[in-house]
């Protein structure tokens, strides 16, 4: 029998690392957070579409409940979010669109029509945050020819539409890899939020992400984590997030409960249970307060 040469530098030798071309601008910025934000980070596909659209076609101002972006592949206008100052939408155009931010498009007057490609995601860390918030994701970006941002664009769409055996993992590889060529080619424009500084909460945020389904779960269990009382941790915990412990818990849970919803495998009180209620009364009313529809009317609803 042959013996196959073990890998070692009498028969082959590995290229340096340092013969590699750096990636020409990573993001900077207080500690870093992206780095190990990264290391914590779940995406979950949603849908993604292609839209001819018709003249004088416009959108918003409109909030949606997860992450999304438009490709703009023909056509020309303007886009928006959340206040911020207007920017031009163009062929090769990237507009990324954090979870919940208001945002809207319009084209430009006497214009055929835009022709967009959309894709709807949530890219969470630390079981909630927003990563595009948290980092500061730029809102619109510019693709040269070459850059794997349109393909993937269109590689979305295709697996969405036909949705052929492991489909939401292609999608999920597709996603993950505009955000790191994000991450790795317009890092100058990235404005992290000034939360990412504060890795103090994260062994907390953690432990929520652990423990989230867990009916027990309180926010001096989480306090304790980061060695603060619960109002200092609260008052830190709102610094961050935006939201109140309870708040950010009920989220992530009826996030979830979503998800479990439209899959339609488990009944209303078996998706409460799951999910860390304790009773379906108390879920079926959180749940509305969320959504403005109940568990029932959600699962029939399809995404956008």
């Amino acid at each position: 029998m042959a013996l196959i040469p073990r890998d070692d530098e009498s028969t082959a030798r590995a290229r340096d690392a340092g013969s590699f071309e750096p990636y020409s601008a990573l993001p900077a910025g207080p500690g870093e957070p992206w780095t190990q934000a990264l290391e914590h980070l779940r995406l979950q596909p949603v849908s993604a579409v292609e839209w001819h659209c018709t003249k004088d076609w416009a959108l918003g101002p409109r909030q949606v409940q997860d992450a999304m972006w438009f490709w703009i592949e023909a056509g020309a206008g303007w886009g928006q979010i959340a206040g911020a100052p207007r920017f031009r939408l163009e062929p090769g155009r990237l507009m990324l669109i954090p979870q919940g931010a208001e945002h809207s498009v319009r084209q430009d007057p006497g214009s055929r029509g835009m022709h967009v490609l959309t894709c709807h995601f949530y890219a969470h860390v630390f079981g909630g945050l927003d990563l595009l918030a948290l980092a500061g994701f730029p809102h619109c970006t510019a693709h040269a020819p070459g850059s794997p941002v349109p393909a993937a664009c269109h590689a979305l769409v295709r697996e969405f539409g036909l949705k052929a055996p492991g489909w939401r993992a292609a999608m999920l590889a597709e996603i993950q890899r505009v955000l790191f060529v994000l991450l790795r080619t317009c890092g100058t424009e990235f404005e992290p939020h000034d939360a990412a500084g504060s890795p103090r909460l994260w062994p907390a945020l953690q432990q929520l992400d652990l423990r989230w389904a867990d009916p027990d779960l309180r926010v001096a269990d989480l306090a304790r984590t980061v060695h603060l009382s619960e109002v200092q941790f609260r008052k830190l915990f709102r610094k961050v997030t935006g939201l109140s412990p309870v708040r950010f818990l009920q989220r992530r849970r009826i996030e979830r409960a979503g998800h479990l919803l439209r899959a339609g495998e488990l009944s209303i009180e078996q998706i409460a249970t799951a999910c860390g209620f304790r009773d379906a009364p108390f879920f079926c009313r959180v749940f509305r307060a969320w959504t403005q529809t109940t568990p029932g009317r959600f699962r029939h609803l399809k995404s956008v």
